[in-house]
């Protein structure tokens, strides 16, 4: 990422801007004048070089050479932090790396949503009870509690997020350390990425057999910068910004556009390709620059209806205006219901056909799919539905744990990668796995 000398940009530069979305108020700013103080002055999350590996990793899946699985939480707990929690997280990615690779034939960058995902846009920042009484809506764990007594915004949650999230990268360590039991039959997808000669300015650097890099929406301005070192933001390997932050003028796109982290931006079906490509153009002024490829990640969530409408003038836009981005398809928001009794699911059938109905789209306009971005947990919740039902005797509110958005179970989330890997491989003439 080349830095022009009269770039005015600094981790502080996004306050400058005239729209900040998201922005927290807290009650004592001197309270969070201290904790990003404070934050500012701790050791990295991530080794700068890691965000190097993952800059290189996401170029690879630009160029079709390999494909992300990101997958994890809506929005994490400082609750689940326990290692049980996240062994069972880690595990469901490795798996579904696993089928990926074989079914693919491709290396596979696996990013979790994880050691991090602890703040959440919402529409309003103040909610309605059932009482009528008027609170702060739960923010995400790094602002507030999502019991009712928890709910006003404090800056020394900031300070436990930081901890929860080392102690989850340590326990990710851990994990990945041990050997499997007896019995376990996870295979490394493969890790290597082989490039003909003349693309070896975009090779990774040798990843690790079984790398898991860290992901979070890079939503709480004040403590993205205080945990940014130069211009890695050190937080985790690749961030992301979403529908309601991507604001041409606004802080966030401010702020993203000047750190060296591979970075996301969430595309939903209201966009217009004017709109995309003055985004792009914001974040990543010199396009055809080799360093540029992958740099951004457009994370797609149109709904299941609107991927085939949508997304051609899309491709064709970003293909003109001499971008190669990552293309990765999210299929969980666009596809979300309210049953009668309140509570948010979303139907894996209508996930899968936007998964699939994306992987061709792209291919019919010579582009390519380079991954899925997956809200997913590694236990049994009954969040999401296998069919198309909404009736009033659904069994989700059996097991919904969610501080959020439902969230597909472990084996929701194996069942759609293993059904859209068997989509790629009989539309590419491929024959089907036997798992």
């Amino acid at each position: 990422m080349t830095h022009h000398l009269h770039d005015t940009w600094t981790p502080q530069s996004w306050s400058t801007k005239p729209v900040v979305a998201q922005a927290v108020e807290y009650d004592d700013p001197k309270a969070l004048e201290s904790v990003i103080s404070t934050l500012s002055t701790l050791p990295a999350l991530v080794n700068p070089m890691k965000i190097e590996i993952a800059r290189k990793s996401f170029a690879a899946a630009a160029r079709g050479k390999a494909f992300i699985i990101q997958g994890g939480d809506c929005a994490e707990s400082f609750n689940d932090v326990h290692l049980h929690a996240i062994q069972q997280k880690v595990k469901l990615l490795q798996e579904q790396s696993r089928l990926l690779g074989q079914g693919l034939d491709l290396p596979i960058v696996t990013v979790g949503r994880i050691a991090g995902q602890y703040a959440k846009p919402r529409s309003s920042p103040l909610e309605t009870l059932e009482d009528g009484t008027i609170t702060h809506a739960f923010r995400g764990h790094n602002i507030n509690g999502s019991g009712v007594e928890e709910r006003r915004p404090d800056p020394y949650r900031l300070l436990l997020g930081d901890f929860y999230s080392r102690t989850t990268l340590e326990m990710i360590r851990h994990i990945q350390s041990t050997p499997p039991t007896t019995g376990e039959s996870f295979v490394p997808a493969p890790s290597s990425f082989p490039l003909t000669p003349e693309e070896t300015d975009v090779t990774p650097l040798e990843t690790p057999t079984g790398t898991i890099f860290t992901s979070h929406e890079a939503l709480h301005l004040p403590y993205e910068s205080a945990m940014t070192r130069d211009r890695y933001n050190t937080s985790a390997s690749f961030i992301w910004i979403g529908e309601r932050t991507r604001q041409l003028d606004g802080g966030h796109v401010e702020y993203i556009r000047g750190v060296r982290n591979p970075i996301g931006v969430k595309i939903g079906p209201s966009v217009d390709s004017s709109t995309l490509i003055a985004l792009l153009n914001t974040i990543c002024h010199e396009p055809l620059l080799s360093e540029n490829i992958g740099r951004v990640t457009i994370i797609t969530r149109l709904g299941a209806d609107k991927a085939t409408t949508v997304l051609p003038p899309l491709i064709k836009a970003v293909q003109e205006a001499g971008h190669t981005p990552v293309w990765m398809c999210d299929p969980c928001h666009g596809n979300t219901q309210t049953t009668e009794a309140g509570l948010k699911t979303r139907h894996v059938g209508r996930m899968l056909l936007e998964a699939t109905r994306t992987y061709q789209t792209h291919r019919e306009n010579d582009s390519l799919l380079g991954g899925l971005h997956l809200e997913q947990t590694g236990d049994f919740v009954t969040e999401c539905q296998d069919d198309d039902t909404l009736d009033k005797k659904s069994n989700l509110s059996s097991n919904y744990h969610s501080l959020c958005d439902p969230r597909l179970s472990n084996v929701q989330a194996l069942s759609l990668v293993r059904q859209f890997v068997d989509f790629v491989r009989s539309w590419e003439g491929k024959e089907k796995l036997g798992y």
